[in-house]
């Protein structure tokens, strides 16, 4: 599947008007992208904004036709504008052959309230129920537009937003940084910007809010040794693998994202905010270029894990057994991972800084 093909898949993405249309491309898709081998060998960067762009696609279509479903049902067009916003993975436009569902609404106040939220929670549940129909898992920890805690206007946004920077609690900062994470993938985009600005203001306003996130940022630890040796799963169904997800790919995700926040970068994506902190001078050339091919080959092992299809939905692995890969790839993942223990240990060194 060449950059040609994309193309095509993408415009017939958009052009389907039904949910059976979708769930046939998205398998289509899903195949293509498994048996062409030659992918996986160009440029990992590359490969993953062609998936992120048709996984984009396919979600930007279900809205609208979700949009239209609400209306055939006689329940209308949207009351008031609204911003949809994807976070994690998706936010960072990350997602890999098998990401779950994590997302947001934001709704512009309105002054039938009750009547407008139970509208959006309509509109996000079929949002929500459709992804699933095309394959995506929901969220296991809820942080889905179909919530209510994630399904808001923009005066009850701020004042959550508001009541997290008070109470710097862990959960409160773990929503925060999920918050960190997110773009608008459908809708208003200057609503968006609004929170999004004054969740930056917050940010500046509780200036112990960064040191807060120190905890949540560096608490998943990069799986290798002090010798270099890979730290594996001992028990269970991976014995012998490592966790490419949460031993690898999120301690860097993680560190970055706080640098970024430290320094005040806007950007969600981890290469842009890697580039972001290159041009602010947070990181030299040098630096720069091992941290981005760390992230990179961290990516590649994500997609290199692979997923499993149940129960209709796609759903990845996290672990992979080091076995499957060849000694130059092995011998660069070693470094890699200290890279990425480097990475962590600039987060703190930045915050003792500041202090």
């Amino acid at each position: 599947m060449g950059v040609g093909t994309f193309t095509k898949l993408k415009n017939d993405i958009l052009n389907a008007d039904q949910l059976p249309q979708l769930r046939s491309l998205r398998d289509q898709f899903q195949l293509s992208i498994q048996q062409n081998e030659q992918l996986h060998k160009d440029s990992i960067a590359e490969l993953n904004n062609l998936i992120n762009d048709i996984h984009d696609a396919l979600i930007v279509k279900t809205i609208s036709l979700a949009e239209i479903r609400m209306v055939g049902e006689g329940l209308g067009p949207p009351p008031a504008s609204y911003s949809y916003l994807l976070l994690g993975s998706a936010g960072r436009s990350e997602q890999t052959m098998a990401s779950d569902q994590d997302s947001a609404l934001i709704y512009e106040d309105h002054t039938a309230s009750e009547k407008t939220k139970a509208y959006f929670l309509t509109f996000t549940q079929y949002v929500v129920s459709m992804l699933m129909e095309l394959g995506y898992p929901p969220c296991d920890g809820k942080v889905q537009s179909n919530e209510s805690m994630w399904c808001q206007s923009e005066s009850e946004w701020k004042e959550k937003l508001e009541q997290w920077f008070q109470d710097a609690d862990w959960e409160s900062v773990r929503y925060l940084l999920i918050v960190a994470d997110a773009r608008c993938i459908a809708g208003d985009d200057l609503l968006f910007n609004r929170i999004r600005t004054f969740f930056e203001q917050g940010l500046v306003r509780y200036t112990n809010m960064l040191e807060r996130m120190i905890e949540n940022t560096v608490q998943h630890k990069v799986v290798v040794g002090i010798f270099g040796q890979f730290i594996t799963d001992r028990y269970g169904d991976h014995v012998g693998s490592i966790d490419v997800k949460y031993g690898s790919y999120i301690p860097i995700v993680n560190s970055v994202r706080w640098l970024s926040l430290n320094a005040a970068i806007s950007e969600t994506s981890t290469l842009s905010r890697l580039e972001k902190l290159k041009e602010r001078g947070q990181f030299s050339e040098e630096d720069y270029e091992k941290y981005r091919k760390a992230f990179l080959q961290m990516l590649s092992l994500r997609l290199l894990a692979g997923y499993h299809e149940e129960d209709g939905m796609y759903k990845g692995y996290s672990k992979l057994n080091p076995k499957r890969l060849d000694s130059d790839e092995i011998k660069r993942l070693k470094r890699n991972l200290r890279y990425g223990k480097e990475v962590q240990k600039l987060v703190l060194k930045e915050m003792a800084r500041h202090k």
